[in-house]
């Protein structure tokens, strides 16, 4: 029986507080401790995990020396400023890692936690859920296959619009840092990560890999009063061949999205959160595969690895997902700056916590840039956009060289 422990349960981790006990039977796996620093605040789900046997903590520290030698595996379900920290305390626990996505803001943070995990001799699990999907997969196998032949570009685009209530959920949203600690809080690096990190996968026609960014180009922006983009646009070269464009925002008056589209030498294929993945071949030829978040897979992805001890069977490693931070990075580089969208082209509406911030034009900024595979600054109709220069990744190794020194 595979023994897991849970940090954070407040809010995304309570998902994992349900889907262990759902995957457990068959997967051989029982939670049998979780800590959060508000469990005072949280007496129903205190009490029924305490019904379900789970020893609960208020220090996360504290539960992880406590399991030292007990414990098999961790899942971290708790925010970007935590991850590192948290990660390290779990493998010098000797406990193998669940890290909820972005694993860090930084590839330094990243590097640091590669290092202790391997020292430890244990290994990480990073929560992009959509890798596990069979519908993201299902495009994957089309391009490792060579199917679909070479690909030539991935574009996606995205407008999620975010209120009051969602800057104001913990204190590190909508912010570059808290305290001495980067967050770089925004679309890409949060709420449409997987994204990025979903691109970057179909990109490589290598089984379980991500490709590698060698340079990205990138613009990004904030409307609403937060410190950290809410719009960007970002393009990021990779070294095997294929361009990925994203173009995303929560200053978009409508919801919509995310759509990935890949343009290949035999084909296209299209990938939608709601509708799952389609692809159309030259030859005229169509294949498509339903929506498959991809959720209870990765819960249980990390038990199979730890039950087998085999890093390699781990769908979304730690190491692979170093390429999304540094893809993250460099787009800050390459911006230089959080770009201010002036006052009179962005307005609010609603009240309270439902109050937002809209850019007039977003919308079609978006999906006209998406259409024509072009940055807002190329497409000639936003008059706030600025545009960048190519930042070099060779041997990038820390975070930040120009963003905020330009």
């Amino acid at each position: 029986m595979i023994r897991l422990a849970l940090v954070g349960f407040g809010g995304y981790g309570w998902s994992f507080a349900q889907l262990i006990p759902q995957v457990a039977e068959q997967a051989g796996c029982r939670l049998i401790a979780a800590a959060d620093t508000r469990l005072s605040a949280l007496a129903d789900r205190a009490q029924e995990l305490s019904k379900a046997g789970v020893h609960l903590f208020a220090d996360p520290l504290a539960m992880l020396d406590a399991l030292r030698g007990k414990c098999d595996a961790v899942y971290v379900a708790t925010g970007i400023p935590s991850h590192a920290a948290l990660t390290l305390a779990a493998a010098q626990a000797g406990c193998h890692v669940h890290l909820e996505k972005p694993p860090a803001a930084t590839v330094q943070e990243v590097d640091a936690m590669l290092t202790a995990l391997e020292a430890a001799g244990r290994f990480c699990l990073v929560g992009f859920q959509a890798l596990h999907g069979a519908d993201i997969r299902f495009i994957k196998d089309r391009v490792v296959s060579g199917r679909l032949g070479r690909l030539r570009s991935l574009v996606c685009h995205a407008g999620w619009p975010r209120d009051q209530a969602y800057y104001t959920r913990n204190e590190w949203a909508g912010k570059l840092k808290v305290g001495e600690t980067w967050v770089l809080d925004g679309p890409a690096t949060n709420a449409l990560a997987h994204q990025i990190t979903n691109m970057l996968f179909l990109a490589s026609p290598e089984p379980s890999r991500l490709a590698a960014p060698v340079s990205v180009r990138a613009e990004l922006y904030a409307a609403g009063p937060v410190e950290s983009h809410d719009t960007c646009a970002i393009e990021i070269q990779t070294a095997e061949g294929p361009t990925c464009l994203f173009l995303a925002s929560h200053r978009s008056e409508a919801n919509f999205g995310p759509v990935i589209e890949i343009e290949a030498e035999r084909g296209h294929a299209v990938w939608s959160m709601r509708d799952g993945a389609s692809v159309r071949y030259n030859d005229g030829q169509g294949e498509s595969c339903p929506a498959d978040n991809g959720v209870a897979k990765m819960v249980a992805n990390l038990v199979e690895a730890v039950r087998a001890n085999d890093r390699s069977l781990l769908r979304c490693d730690l190491a692979e997902t170093r390429k999304f931070v540094l893809a993250l990075d460099g787009a800050h580089e390459s911006s230089g700056r959080i770009h201010r969208v002036p006052a009179e082209h962005a307005r609010r509406v609603g009240e309270g916590g439902e109050a937002r911030t809209v850019v007039e034009g977003m919308d079609a900024a978006l999906r006209y840039g998406a259409a024509a595979r072009a940055l807002l600054s190329e497409i000639g109709t936003v008059p706030w956009a600025v545009a960048t220069e190519p930042f070099d990744l060779t041997s990038y190794s820390s975070f930040p060289r120009r963003f905020e020194r330009v």
